[in-house]
């Protein structure tokens, strides 16, 4: 190849730099330097010049694929290019007039190979322009992706798309959902009897029944590209139609009422005498929902529905259905465990009603992350021990790998009335559990039918709810000495005393927050004097005097250093305050009043069980955040204070009235806390019910405040983690 000229300072693709030469001979040398390094490159690398795509230079790998063309006549267009169908268009010189240069594309050649390829526009040796082709094989890679995905986003055992899929599935089509620019249908749905093909016939049984089902419905166009699985006999099937498809509601309900209707079959296999029905709960987007989550949740209560009304049918959601019953499915509440001195011993997380069944198939997707969201991961690092409902996700290779079982404990519903054949699966299931170095707390055991086996088994237990006689559990504590027996609803002190002469050595319930009824009002010490004090200034409904507050602070080095700890805390997010003038340039006097008052509140309870703080910490963030959805307009700062001064009496020892008349809070906080017609005894009504698990009557409120729900449940969450905070 002859090179003219000399040669100006250019770049090739590869960031080299052609420096200025004066000698034919030095060119031909450089060209030949080049021609090595361009021929050691993993890749085809072509340079064609002008319209005759005239081919000026290949490296070893393209030379070889061009000498594979016998009618080669050194023109990229009719020979090169004829193995890569297309990538004429992609060229600089086979582009129309006024295209953009692509950066990078991917083509197959004509054995389907697929390559990464770029074509730019360069300076050659000689200074003229060219275009350089370069193209490398990443079949290979390709296919390993294609696997890789294949592995995370298909069911492995009937190779249907899995959950994964379908959150990027919805994600993807959700911005047009909230712009009304797509409607569509969620349906889930499940098998009817088949924990009954599981227990009678084996779980390879159970799977072939899966297997055949999808097989089935894959099979049909109506289903086809549509299937899920969520997990177990759990499945979704997703339709989306543009808005004006349908000309109502009603047109689009029944258009996939008939859609759905071909699925209601019964599904079986020769020789087994169980048939499975389907049960199908709908919800329409973006009517009851734009967002995965939301749509999935109200899916799952008209299921609910479907198989409360008989199984076997359809059932479309209706806002009559979203009451108390599904409540226990969305909230979480987290319940404190005590020993006998009042410390801390660890939480039960009440998540899902009474959780699983053991030996059952299903697996609840939501609840264990659920649980993990509730606790936050700095929770994972203190010294407490955490109960969480029993699911089969506990047994999964993943849970297992990853969970700190020495920190969960799992509690598992066993009771007298099981049947002989759930009973030995349940044994199973229990033992599998214990393998996998899960420590299991039992829940319904009767002191009349205690069930040795299972017994065996457990590192805690708690009776029976309508197990009430003391004697016989007494007897059961007594012959059990390797477990820990928790006393279940101890919410009054009396009864707090009953339990400990039983000999429970755990107790859960609320006894550390109602008042020591039989003792004489106690005075208040004089170490806690300077809280109280500081206490009475912010709870005051005008503004602080800081000048006494600095004095009160001043005055005492524990206190200083408390107060500024807290305002260097996570929860509050100030970082490097080292003075109260600091904090209230930063904070202003508002905002600084309710550090103060929570500084008080952990001053006073100092010598109460944690849990008298927490829960009045957790009540004053949990109002503060549902303040802005209250019918009555209502100030923030006052919501946080009824909830933290709601418990205060517990830990003074006096009456609420005893305490109010030391403490000057506005009229509103005091109507609220001494009556229940002020204007926030609401709110106290719902923090006990919230507390206690009293979903009915939970949902009444948020009714009459028209939230949703998940609001409600994300506030919660929000206000442990806050809380923890306050310690970090």
């Amino acid at each position: 190849m002859g090179v003219k000229g000399t040669l100006k300072k250019t770049h090739d693709n590869n960031g080299g730099v052609f420096r200025s030469l004066s000698r034919k001979a030095d060119m031909r040398n450089l060209l030949g330097d080049i021609c090595g390094v361009l021929d050691l490159q993993d890749m085809e690398i072509v340079v064609v010049r002008e319209k005759k795509c005239a081919v000026e230079f290949s490296n070893a790998r393209a030379h070889a694929r061009m000498q594979t063309d016998e009618g080669y006549t050194g023109c990229c267009k009719t020979g090169y290019a004829g193995q890569f169908p297309g990538i004429c268009g992609y060229c600089p010189y086979g582009m129309v007039q006024g295209e953009k240069e692509h950066e990078a594309f991917e083509i197959r050649d004509t054995d389907d190979r697929v390559y990464s390829a770029k074509c730019n526009t360069i300076s050659w040796i000689d200074g003229k322009p060219a275009a350089i082709l370069m193209l490398r094989d990443i079949t290979d890679d390709v296919k390993l992706k294609n696997k890789l995905y294949e592995l995370a986003y298909t069911d492995q055992l009937t190779g249907v798309p899995n959950r994964q899929r379908l959150k990027d599935d919805f994600s993807a089509m959700e911005e047009r959902i909230g712009n009304n620019e797509l409607c569509g249908i969620v349906a889930l749905f499940d098998l009817d009897h088949f924990k009954t093909v599981n227990d009678t016939y084996g779980h390879n049984t159970g799977d072939i029944v899966l297997r055949r089902l999808t097989e089935h419905m894959q099979g049909e166009s109506a289903f086809s590209g549509h299937l899920y699985r969520l997990g177990g006999d759990e499945f979704v099937l997703l339709y989306s139609d543009p808005p004006d498809t349908y000309e109502s509601h009603e047109e689009l309900v029944n258009h996939y009422r008939g859609v759905l209707a071909n699925a209601l079959l019964a599904y079986t296999l020769p020789n087994i005498d169980v048939k499975c029905t389907i049960s199908i709960g709908v919800s329409v987007f973006p009517r009851h929902g734009t967002n995965l989550s939301e749509v999935l949740r109200k899916a799952d209560i008209s299921l609910y529905q479907a198989k409360e009304s008989g199984r076997n049918r359809i059932i479309f959601f209706s806002e009559k259905y979203d009451k108390a019953q599904k409540f226990k499915d969305l909230f979480i509440i987290i319940q404190p465990i005590l020993l006998r001195d009042g410390k801390t011993f660890g939480y039960e997380l009440i998540d899902k009603g009474n959780g699983e069944k053991l030996g059952d198939a299903t697996v609840s997707l939501n609840e264990f992350n659920r649980t993990l969201d509730a606790l936050g991961l700095n929770e994972l690092e203190d010294e407490l021990y955490y109960f969480i409902t029993y699911s089969r996700q506990l047994l999964t290779p993943a849970v297992i790998r990853n969970l700190p079982r020495d920190k969960f404990i799992v509690q598992v519903d066993v009771s007298y009335k099981t049947p002989r054949d759930e009973l030995a699966s349940n044994f199973q299931t229990c033992k599998e559990l214990r393998e996998n170095g899960y420590k299991l707390a039992l829940n319904g055991v009767h002191s009349g039918h205690p069930m040795p086996e299972i017994l065996t088994l457990a590192d805690f237990c708690k009776f029976s709810p309508e197990d009430r006689n003391l004697v016989r559990q007494k007897c059961v504590i007594a012959a059990n000495s390797q477990i820990k027996f928790i006393a279940t609803k101890v919410d009054t002190y009396e009864g707090f005393i009953k339990a400990q002469a039983t000999g429970f050595h755990l107790f859960q319930g609320y006894h550390f927050s109602q008042p020591v009824l039989g003792r004489k009002t106690k005075e208040i010490s004089p170490l806690k004097l300077n809280y109280l004090r500081l206490l009475k200034l912010s709870s005051a409904d005008d503004y602080m005097d800081f000048r006494e507050i600095s004095t009160i602070i001043s005055s005492d080095v524990a206190l200083s250093y408390k107060l500024l700890r807290i305002l260097n805390s996570a929860a509050v997010g100030l970082r490097n305050v080292s003075s109260i003038s600091s904090a209230v340039a930063y904070l202003g006097e508002e905002s600084l009043k309710k550090w103060i008052a929570v500084l008080a509140l952990r001053g006073i309870a100092e010598d109460k069980p944690l849990e008298l703080v927490r829960m009045s910490l957790v009540r004053a963030r949990f109002g503060e955040l549902l303040a802005p959805h209250f019918r009555i307009k209502s100030n923030p700062q006052q919501v946080f204070m009824v909830g933290m001064l709601s418990l205060l009496h517990i830990a003074v020892e006096k009456t609420r009235e005893q305490l109010l008349e030391e403490i000057p809070v506005a009229d509103d906080i005091r109507d609220s806390l001494l009556t229940k017609t002020g204007i926030y005894s609401d709110l106290l009504r719902f923090f006990e019910n919230y507390e206690y698990s009293n979903w009915e009557l939970v949902s009444q409120f948020i009714e009459e405040l028209q939230i949703s729900a998940s609001f409600v449940n994300d506030a919660y969450i929000s206000s442990v983690r806050w809380c923890n905070d306050l310690e970090s």
